[in-house]
């Protein structure tokens, strides 16, 4: 049985160079290899316990910010549902997939 997991990736307010990222792309063109890194950390961190590599769904790129606000609404929304009991947990599907856990 596979497993999805959503991994929402932020920075501190804090960071002096937050003002010059908006979306995926200005990661990369300003924080110079850090979505590779990111990318191959969540792929591999589960390998030293002999569990296999993750594999990423959407053509193994992140989403853009739009798509991202967009999972994290409905994630809310369902959470919403679920809480106020609403919706039983067996009604609930979330169709999107960031990274697939073998």
């Amino acid at each position: 049985m596979k497993k999805l997991d959503w991994k929402i990736v932020a920075t501190s307010l804090d960071n002096p160079r937050v003002s010059l990222v908006n979306d995926i792309d200005d990661v990369e063109k300003h924080f110079l290899g850090t979505l590779t890194a990111i990318m191959d950390w969540f792929r591999d961190y589960k390998i030293p316990d002999r569990k296999p590599a993750n594999k990423f769904g959407l053509g193994n790129k992140p989403a853009n910010k739009d798509y991202a606000l967009k999972v994290i609404t409905e994630t809310n929304e369902s959470w919403a549902k679920l809480v106020k009991r609403s919706i039983s947990a067996g009604d609930l599907s979330l169709v999107y997939l960031l990274i697939d856990k073998a």
